[in-house]
């Protein structure tokens, strides 16, 4: 073989090599396209620190990040009371029963999932470094994981220099006692869950009331052929 000849086919090779990557993507979330959830329940947060208002402050939080997505979310102080009235008080107990079963009570297309990891501050020298910890999961009303991810986020004060080391030390030892006494949680869960539903790495996708629920789907098509049949 000459060398254009190998040259030629060297390159039909790596042509098809490519064309036949560019065909075979793979679609990690092919099931949350095939199923293409309308409607989120919420259900309680189970919280695995020690503070006993952490899972009430994330919850509060999640029903506006995910209706800014394009979903409609059932009311979540709602859906906590009818499922203390069926004898479901604890999250846990609630995040144990089959999903099939909870889409049924409120026939929701899908169910989120929140876990609290950590939601702590702690004292460390003139600083205290806040930490939250959160997993989440949207699960089809079959059973079907349809996305997940995890959130851990920090934030300890931090204030400019004024040039005079003891007042330095004097201002990080206010600023420290003022988090220590009121943790910055809230902000920092609201951060984490910006970071969740609106990662572009690893998209949420847009619900069908979301302004580019259309060509959001349409891109799915183009990108991954047959996905959605």
């Amino acid at each position: 073989m000459n060398y254009r000849a190998m040259t030629a086919a060297v390159a039909i090779s790596f042509s098809l090599l490519v064309s036949g990557c560019a065909v075979n993507q793979v679609d990690r979330l092919a099931d949350f396209h095939q199923s293409r959830p309308e409607s989120i329940l919420i259900v309680p947060v189970v919280n695995k620190s020690i503070d006993v208002m952490a899972s009430t402050s994330v919850l509060s939080t999640l029903p506006r990040q995910l209706g800014e997505k394009g979903y409609y979310v059932f009311p979540v102080n709602t859906v906590k009371s009818l499922l203390e009235f069926e004898g479901l008080a604890d999250p846990q107990e609630v995040h144990n029963v089959p999903p099939a079963e909870l889409s049924a009570l409120f026939h929701a297309d899908s169910i989120l999932y929140v876990t609290i990891h950590s939601w702590t501050s702690v004292y460390v020298v003139l600083a205290t470094n806040t930490v939250v910890d959160f997993e989440y999961r949207l699960v089809a009303a079959d059973g079907t994981l349809l996305w997940a991810a995890r959130e851990n986020l920090s934030y300890s004060p931090q204030s400019e220099g004024s040039g005079s080391l003891f007042g330095d030390l004097i201002v990080m030892a206010l600023e420290s006692a003022i988090e220590r006494a009121s943790p910055n949680y809230l902000p920092l869960t609201r951060q984490a869950n910006r970071n969740v539903f609106w990662n572009a790495s690893q998209p949420f996708p847009p619900g069908p009331y979301a302004p580019n629920y259309t060509t959001y789907y349409q891109a799915v098509v183009v990108d991954y052929p047959g996905s959605l049949e």
